[in-house]
């Protein structure tokens, strides 16, 4: 401790006050703090030292003999701590040496105010240490007295060894081996509790131990012979001084019910309590695998509660919630104890059966007991119709994922009335495909459009609501049939995708997108376009440099365009989406994530993924003017997003109602048939239009 950080108490024996002075005056000016008292002799200093507390005594040998003798006598027996330091004039040796036989640290001349100065740093330094050891041995005796404590209510069981010899054990420990009192266990070696057969392996980790903790898990022995498996820690340690070693045997019941509990929340979904959609594809991911080596039949049913996003428009989240806890109740009542059933999306299920055949019996059991159970809300009666798609494994299928794929492309063409429900792909024909007899003659007719250059762009204009100046369109893809009959994407879109054919949509669309770009902006507009990519381009990995040859050829920067992809495909493609995005951000490109906020834990995706703007799904717009909730919810999301520097824009704005809710919402901007409808021409005025 510096010596600076508290001033000495001093008390003062000397007859002459100017010498005492002295004394002080030469101590400061060392740099030492001084609390002076000062004393003349005998008849004073009683009173003093009990009245007080000296760091140091410096006392005066310059008194009658006698007096000085019983000064020196009472300052050491009142104050042992404090130290004494004896200053002379003129002295004998012998008086001298008996002054520090009689308990005094030093004798200093009068003369001589260095060697009094040095005195006094030594011994208050000496002093601050004999505190300090003190406090330490106080908070030792605490704590051993806190370790103590701990020990005996522990629920481990602990026991200290020393030479082989139990020492000291808890109370658990006594009950874990078959004991009442410690008595019976102290004095007892160690070895009589270790079964025979781990016996050498247990001396070898009891010798090991003083170079550092181990752990060895071997079987143990009881008072009574019965053996048991335990985990040993040991690690050096004390008791009462001695050197010993520690044992400790973890209770490990609430590590069992951690994990239990973990394991749970890893493999279940906490809504309906069935099994997650990863615990399903690890699942799957087994039984693919065992099909191929074995070749026996597999067969995945998805299930998905028709225009739920209405539903739950209609009824509200809480009751919408409750909907789906009490269908995962009906479809755990159905399926047989060795199906796997689990929540695979928001309202979507997923089941591996054995065969088709069983799948299929399982569907009807599923639509007969959905449609006699009684769904009720607070205010009416809900009638939801499941669509389920089957798919079984053949050879053909290359992967888990693409199986699933098929189901649920099942699952989306169960929706057609004819199907009653249910859809099961045939390996020779689409899933998309049921219930509509052409799909054959329109996979054709994409293939001779392409050939024959028969699809056509339409534009929709994507307003601004913070006045921004730029004219931002939406292109969007039209097919022209045989009979010149304009076909939208939606029936088209998917056959495509199934056949491959995408990329090759998508790439016709952007050459034409960019060849009317280039006139837009020679005449002067500030035109930007949007331009969606499928999940076929989004992992051709020859997209990008195509796409440079385009922009290199036409003339056309990079700023210019958005490329807009659905968050599905991103998702479904992340390691792919993300080097598509670092290149088209390399050329100045902007990005969108297109039908955002129906997944699960939609946010997630966007912080990995450096978008600039958000689209949000036209069904969270969908009635949203009278459903508070709906609002709350997309102000919420819009909220988060723009807090992260990205723009969001609605899509699916119908009506006047629906605008007024968005402007409070305050998403950037808009777009939808209320503002104008796609359009083969690029007309539509920006400048006029204020909604403020």
């Amino acid at each position: 401790m510096d010596m600076t950080d508290r001033a000495i108490e001093l008390i003062i024996i000397e007859p002459s006050y100017n010498t005492a002075e002295e004394y002080v005056s030469s101590l400061r000016n060392a740099g030492m703090a001084i609390h002076p008292t000062r004393v003349d002799g005998m008849a004073e200093i009683g009173n003093l030292l009990e009245s007080s507390s000296p760091d140091l005594i410096l006392c005066s040998a310059d008194l009658e003999r006698t007096e000085f003798e019983k000064c020196l006598d009472l300052c050491v027996r009142s104050h042992p701590g404090s130290s004494v330091i004896v200053l002379y004039q003129e002295q004998a040796p012998e008086v001298l040496l008996q002054a520090l036989r009689s308990g005094a640290r030093d004798v200093v001349s009068k003369n001589d105010p260095e060697h009094l100065q040095l005195v006094v740093k030594r011994e208050f330094g000496d002093l601050l240490v004999r505190l300090e050891l003190e406090q330490l041995k106080q908070q030792l005796v605490e704590s051993e007295s806190r370790c103590s404590a701990l020990i005996d209510n522990s629920r481990d069981a602990i026991a200290y060894i020393h030479e082989g010899m139990h020492v000291r054990a808890n109370s658990v420990y006594l009950e874990m081996f078959g004991y009442q009192d410690q008595e019976d266990l102290l004095g007892m070696p160690i070895l009589d509790m270790i079964a025979t057969e781990d016996l050498s392996r247990f001396k070898k980790s009891l010798r090991s131990v003083e170079s550092g903790q181990g752990e060895l898990e071997i079987m143990c022995k009881k008072g009574d012979g019965k053996t048991f498996k335990a985990v040993l820690e040991f690690s050096p340690s004390a008791v009462d001084g001695e050197p010993c070693t520690e044992i400790i045997i973890r209770d490990r019941s609430s590590d069992e019910q951690l994990e239990r509990k973990l394991q749970m929340a890893s493999d279940y979904d906490s809504q309906t309590g069935l099994l997650n959609k990863p615990f399903f594809m690890r699942q799957l991911e087994n039984e693919f695998a065992e099909h191929k080596r074995t070749g026996e039949s597999l067969a995945i049913m998805y299930m998905a509660i028709d225009d739920f996003q209405k539903i739950r428009g209609d009824i509200g989240i809480a009751a919408s919630d409750s909907l789906l806890q009490e269908l995962s109740k009906i479809l755990s009542g159905v399926v047989s104890p060795g199906n796997v059933l689990s929540r695979f999306g928001d309202h979507s299920f997923c089941l591996l059966s054995d065969t088709i055949d069983s799948a299929k019996q399982l569907a009807e059991n599923v639509h007969r007991a959905v449609k006699e159970h009684i769904f009720q809300s607070t205010n009416s009666l809900v009638e939801p119709r499941c669509n389920i798609g089957i798919a079984g494994l053949s050879e053909t299928i290359p992967g888990c994922q693409e199986f699933v794929n098929i189901a649920y492309q099942a699952c989306r063409a169960a929706r057609s009335d004819e199907t009653n429900g249910t859809y099961v792909h045939e390996e020779h024909q689409p899933a998309q495909a049921a219930g509509n007899p052409e799909a054959s003659e329109s996979s054709e007719l994409i293939q001779d459009a392409l050939e024959n250059d028969r699809f056509k762009l339409a534009y929709q204009p994507i307003v601004s609501l913070d006045g921004e100046s730029r004219e931002i369109y939406s292109v969007l893809t039209r097919l022209i049939d045989a009979n010149g009959e304009e076909l939208l994407p939606d029936h088209f879109m998917a056959i495509a995708s199934r056949g491959d054919c995408m990329t090759a949509i998508d790439r016709w669309a952007i050459d034409h997108a960019l060849d009317e770009l280039g006139s837009q902006r020679a005449e002067g507009r500030k035109v930007v376009f949007f331009i969606s990519l499928s999940s076929q381009t989004i992992q051709d990995k020859s997209f990008l440099l195509w796409l440079c040859d385009c922009l290199r050829e036409k003339n056309i920067k990079g700023s210019w365009l958005t490329f807009q992809m659905k968050e599905a495909d991103l998702r479904a493609h992340l390691t792919e989406a993300k080097v598509l995005i670092e290149g088209l951000k390399m050329v100045n490109c902007k990005i969108a994530m297109d039908q955002y906020g129906l997944m699960p834990k939609s946010a997630t995706l966007m912080k990995h993924l450096p978008v600039d703007f958000i689209k949000f799904d036209s069904s969270l717009v969908d009635g949203i003017a009278g459903n508070q909730e709906m609002q709350e919810k997309l102000t919420a999301m819009n909220t988060e997003i723009k807090g992260r520097d990205i723009r969001t824009i609605i899509v699916g704005v119908e009506d006047a109602n629906s605008l007024a809710i968005l402007w409070t919402v305050g998403v950037n901007y808009i777009q939808g048939y209320f503002l104008q409808e796609p359009s083969e021409t690029i007309d539509f005025e920006f400048t006029g239009t204020h909604f403020s």
